[in-house]
């Protein structure tokens, strides 16, 4: 029998570079939780502490912008310092934040939990993905980005799977054991990270690290990482990243809710569909970063937030099943592909080991944008009796996300990305 041809496994797969992406996967599968692991634990929420809508997305806006601001300043120490202690810490003190949110007895203690659970899984998500790009050349970013957000569309499987056994076991009080399974995971996947993390070591040069398949990393010190900030293009994908925390953050926090708290889908219809938009949304998210190396960060959002505009416009205007399963999958092809997309541009237009920073900066986006939509369609919701219009809101929003990935593009189709890692520069 023939053997597989060697040319046709990436460079990459004979380095560490696999284990780091191996971690990465990790380390988003359990910081992903946080966010999707809500859509199927609200209702439950809600009933034990007897909430409005309006008062239970507070925990939710609070888990954002704690996620937030910790991201962002984790991002940017991370490229200062470096992010392995950082990454590895995180882990350890969100499973302690996870055990909290379960044991909870009050809602104020689950509001400062999930201060905690943000805190700590942004402080660990961010300095991991932008710790990605040293260690892969420009053309490989879009596919390691792809794998290791693959790690987030397990944990909306993983979410389906536990959930509803649950549900089925303690009812009302099945989202107190969901944080308790999850705050053990935290610590086996903590214990991986402190086996295995590792910094990208120094490059001396272009030869050097185009030899080990990946551009050069600092040599020393670096200081804070103001170039960042005042890059355009960074700034036009936070724009982007905007837009799709905003979206999101309609579908995590109102998806369980809306099908079966108002149309009353069964709740293991719920978990099955939740399953699905996580199954795919794994080869989803491999496929837009390789996507987005072959034509272009632009196109690939732009062609992504259409796939979210039409999504989300089944929810708002077809509340009937076979609908919700169309816009199920439509979901699951989108979800992780802006996050993916993100990640791979972390390093594309600033200097590589700055990438953590600019991924900070991303998910500052991201998080505002999925801070502000909990705040406003709770609020809607409570006032109309229905959760219709936040999908109405996040179509519209996934059409402005079209119109900044198309910009992107039509900035960028005439520059090429230095090899180096340093600035896109002109052709």
């Amino acid at each position: 029998m023939a053997s597989f041809p060697a040319a046709l496994i990436p460079q990459w797969v004979r380095t560490y570079a696999a284990v780091i992406l191996a971690v990465s996967l990790a380390v988003n599968l359990i910081t992903s939780f946080s966010l999707y692991v809500q859509a199927l634990t609200i209702p439950g929420m809600k009933g034990t502490f007897d909430l409005s809508y309006t008062t239970v997305f507070v925990l939710v806006v609070a888990l954002s912008i704690s996620r937030v601001v910790s991201g962002l300043l984790s991002g940017a120490a991370a490229s200062r310092y470096g992010g392995k202690w950082m990454v590895i810490s995180s882990i350890f003190v969100q499973a302690v934040a996870m055990a909290l949110l379960g044991w909870s007895p009050t809602y104020w203690v689950a509001l400062l939990a999930m201060v905690a659970v943000g805190v700590s899984s942004g402080a660990a998500l961010t300095p991991m993905m932008g710790m990605l790009a040293p260690w892969f050349r420009v053309n490989d970013r879009g596919v390691a980005a792809g794998i290791a957000a693959s790690g987030g569309s397990l944990a909306i499987i993983f979410t389906g799977v536990i959930v509803p056994p649950l549900t089925g076991v303690f009812g009302d009080e099945a989202w107190r054991y969901t944080w308790y399974v999850l705050a053990a995971t935290s610590v086996l996947i903590g214990l991986v990270c402190l086996s295995f993390i590792r910094e990208a070591p120094p490059v001396a040069g272009p030869t050097a690290g185009a030899a080990l398949g990946r551009t050069p990393t600092r040599s020393g010190p670096a200081g804070w990482p103001v170039q960042v900030y005042t890059n355009p293009f960074v700034w036009l994908i936070t724009g982007m990243a905007f837009c799709s925390g905003f979206v999101h953050g309609i579908l995590t926090t109102s998806y369980g809710a809306y099908l079966e708290v108002e149309h009353g889908t069964d709740v293991t219809v719920v978990g099955a569909l939740f399953m699905l938009i996580g199954v795919l949304s794994i080869g989803s998210g491999v496929g837009s970063g390789a996507l987005s190396d072959r034509v272009g960060r632009g196109l690939a959002f732009g062609g992504t937030f259409l796939i979210e505009v039409a999504c989300h416009t089944l929810f708002w205007l077809a509340p009937e099943l076979i609908f919700f399963i169309i816009a199920s999958v439509l979901a699951g092809f989108a979800l992780r592909s802006t996050y993916t997309i993100c990640a791979a541009a972390a390093g594309d237009f600033v200097p590589v080991f700055m990438a953590p920073a600019a991924f900070g900066l991303m998910g500052m986006g991201a998080g505002i944008g999925g801070t502000i939509s909990p705040a406003i369609s709770g609020p809607i919701a409570d006032a109309t009796g229905t959760l219709r219009w936040s999908f109405a809101m996040a179509s519209g929003m996934a059409l402005i996300g079209a119109c900044l990935g198309f910009t992107l593009h039509f900035m960028t189709r005439n520059r090429t990305l230095e090899a180096p890692g340093s600035a896109a520069s002109p052709a």
